[in-house]
């Protein structure tokens, strides 16, 4: 600025004396040869001279008072302009935002700072003026001295530079800077121009946007679904931990959307399909601003496996933010629910039909077994009696099947070595059949505690299934293993030790669409089937506190996989003694209570034929009479042969309690067409001595009358 100035005063006082020589010249030129023309008399001429002179310093001192003053005037113009400028530029200097340095760029030393600088740092100017860069700083690495000198070296040297900077004020306390380094000349002079910003307010906000971040980052990752957005070219631009581990990507992957469905989506008509509907979704939301419909769909996993999921999806600032929250576990659950509701509502026609359909059984099933009795071995009829006898005992089992799902009653446990069973269900229900198995049992595999008939019914059920499944034969896989389930596992039991027994067959497998009615009650894809085959197996495996679950691919095979609580390691079983069979009659009088007739007549001449003497009665009532007078009298019955139930009356349970009050001793023996009451599992607990289950047999009531009375 000052240089320009210089340059335009010399200019000014070149022209000054430019024109006054220019005009000096031609003056005395002109005039003297004017003069030399006009006047010829030298005494004349001499007098002209002196006037020509006087007129030439009269002319010659106005031009030069024009000139000199035109160029005071744009002198003192320039001057004025000047300060002006110089005024603006101190007023800005002092009055930005941001503190100022001025730098020498050889030396590094402070030249002049503003009036900011004072104020953000603390010093007057002559304080400042003399401060280092160290004594602006934090003092330690990365913001020491020497990393300042480093900075002011490169930015004097190099193109203009913005660092971050921890700065140090006066009063010792810090504050974060934002540090513009730019190399300058000034008046000749090579300086570095350092321009310091605090930013501390702006820190703090980007430092509690990155927490905020990390926040949402931790609540993406933690949140139980998936979670991802993309930009609006469709780049999946984050992927939460769910989705990368579902669909097997890492964090560095950024597919596309299309590249994301197909890999989630592998089949192309059911891929077009779901995302069909989504892009018309989407297209509505972007014309009218809608919000987009939740979609469902089955995406296959990396490892296999399928999850049934709801997406959402948001558009948010240029982004489409999508969420797929995975319902399998919560489908699956209330699928259980489900199944649950049937079973209740099928236990209750099970309990209601039950004590009427066994007594039925009892009577033609006694009736056969006594008609046995009664005729000669020889005898022609012998050879129907026991076709019969079997085709009852077959209602039997199946008056059986339909009580597993009664609501309340409680599977007979015992601790039961599952090879053992296994092996005697396969080698029962393969019997006759061009199935083979191929039994896999891990070493030291677990016992299991359950009702050995019950588990014996659901593992022959699962593997009938197999055989219809396999008509022409094939192999049958028998897989078991010990299991530890931790807490919230994927099965939904709780934690502990289990056991898992996997039947795999080779048949012709079961439909995706009847895969989830398999367990329900009455439902069957076989021509003439119950349906209740595999409803009874779920019913007994959930009564054991277990999980049974399906997989098949129609075509390749089906696999029914059991989860039965681990009983611990198995135990080697003892040969069953033989019992002696007693031939002698049977004494004593015998009491026997039963609301049906036809029972209580087939009771009394089946005793009668074994030699008991036998006193009946229809309800518990009468029967707490007739056994205490027969006490009173001295002549107490030997045994007492109870009904469990009775319709609009005392049953067997009160009626013992009764008796026992009587007799403490007294020897009585519970029957029921309810296998699995809880009085039936648990006699012994209710004053009972035994428990004959209807229908029953002679040989069976026989059996249970010696036991009792031959018992100290």
């Amino acid at each position: 600025m000052r240089g320009a100035s210089k340059r335009n005063q010399r200019r000014e006082i070149n022209k000054i004396v430019g024109v006054y020589a220019l005009f000096g010249s031609a003056w005395i030129y002109l005039s003297g040869y004017a003069l030399i023309w006009l006047v010829s008399d030298r005494h004349i001429a001499e007098q002209i001279e002196v006037y020509k002179g006087l007129m030439f310093i009269m002319v010659t001192s106005a031009l030069l008072y024009q000139l000199i003053s035109r160029f005071a005037r744009r002198l003192a113009e320039s001057v004025s302009r000047l300060e002006e400028s110089e005024a603006r530029f101190q007023a800005i200097y002092h009055s930005v935002n941001d503190a100022l340095f001025i730098h020498d760029a050889v030396t590094g030393q402070l030249v002049d700072v503003n009036r900011t600088m004072c104020e953000m740092f603390g010093y007057t100017p002559e304080e400042a003026r003399n401060l280092t860069v160290g004594e602006l700083s934090l003092g330690e690495p990365p913001y020491a001295e020497e990393d300042a000198r480093l900075l002011l070296n490169q930015a004097a040297a190099g193109p203009p530079m913005t660092v971050r900077w921890r700065s140090r004020k006066k009063d010792g306390s810090l504050f974060w800077s934002e540090v513009s380094l730019r190399r300058a000349d000034i008046g000749g002079s090579d300086r570095v121009l350092v321009l310091v910003r605090d930013i501390t307010a702006r820190h703090e906000i980007e430092e509690a946007l990155q927490q905020n971040e990390e926040i949402l980052k931790v609540l993406m990752e933690e949140m139980p679904a998936g979670v991802g957005w993309a930009d609006e070219s469709g780049r999946v631009q984050y992927l939460n931990s769910y989705v990368s581990d579902w669909l097997g990507y890492v964090s560095e992957d950024h597919p596309t959307l299309e590249e994301l469905m197909q890999r989630a989506l592998p089949d192309p008509t059911y891929r077009e399909q779901v995302l069909g509907g989504w892009r018309e979704e989407i297209g509505k939301t972007l014309e009218s601003g809608v919000p987009v419909t939740p979609q469902e769909a089955k995406i296959s996993c990396v490892d296999g496996s399928s999850r049934h999921v709801i997406l959402n999806t948001r558009l948010v600032h240029h982004r489409i933010l999508f969420t797929l929250t995975d319902i399998t576990k919560w489908e699956a659950m209330q699928q259980e629910v489900l199944k649950a509701q049937k079973l209740e509502s099928l236990g209750v026609l099970a309990g209601g039909i039950a004590h009427d359909f066994n007594n039925i059984l009892t009577g033609i099933l006694g009736n056969l077994s006594f008609a046995e009795l009664l005729l000669d071995p020889e005898h022609p009829a012998q050879g129907a009696v026991k076709n019969a006898e079997k085709a009852s005992q077959r209602a039997a089992e199946l008056a059986h099947q339909l009580l597993t799902f009664s609501k309340g009653g409680q599977p007979i446990k015992k601790v039961i070595p599952l090879g053992r069973l296994l092996q005697e269900s396969l080698s029962l229900a393969l019997h006759g059949t061009k199935v083979q198995t191929r039994l896999k049992l891990q070493d030291g595999l677990h016992a299991i505690e359950a009702d050995e008939g019950q588990m014996n019914q659901a593992f022959s059920n699962v593997i009938i299934n197999a055989c219809q499944a396999m008509p022409g034969g094939g192999v049958l896989t028998v897989e078991a293993a010990n299991l530890s389930l931790t807490a919230n596992n994927e099965l939904a039991l709780p934690p502990g030790d289990y056991v898992k027994l996997s039947f795999i067959d080779q048949g012709c497998g079961i439909p995706y669409e009847d895969q989830k009615f398999i367990f329900d009650p009455y439902y069957s894809t076989k021509p003439g089937g119950s349906g209740l085959g595999l409803a009874s197996v779920h019913s007994i495996v959930i009564k054991h506190g277990g999980r049974v679950e399906v997989a098949s691919t129609p075509g390749a095979g089906t696999t029914l996989t059991f989860y039965l609580p681990s009983a611990g390691e198995a135990v080697a079983e003892e040969a069953p003694r033989q019992q002696e069979r007693t031939a002698k009659a049977g004494e004593g009088a015998v009491l026997i209570m039963d609301d049906e007739e036809a029972i209580r007549t087939l009771t009394r001449d089946m005793l009668q034929y074994l030699g008991y003497q036998v006193v009946t009665c229809v309800n518990g009532e009468e029967a707490v009479r007739l056994y205490r007078e027969a006490a009173q009298a001295g002549k107490p019955f030997a045994a007492a042969i109870m009904d469990l139930t009775i319709p609009a009356g005392m049953g067997g349970k009160e009626a013992a309690q009764r008796i026992l009050e009587v007799d403490p001793a007294a020897r009585l023996i519970v029957s029921s067409g309810y296998s699995n009451d809880p009085v039936m599992a648990e006699h012994a607990d209710y004053g009972f001595c035994a428990a004959v289950v209807k229908p029953y047999r002679c040989d069976e009531l026989q059996h249970a009358l010696e036991r009792v009375l031959s018992a100290p």
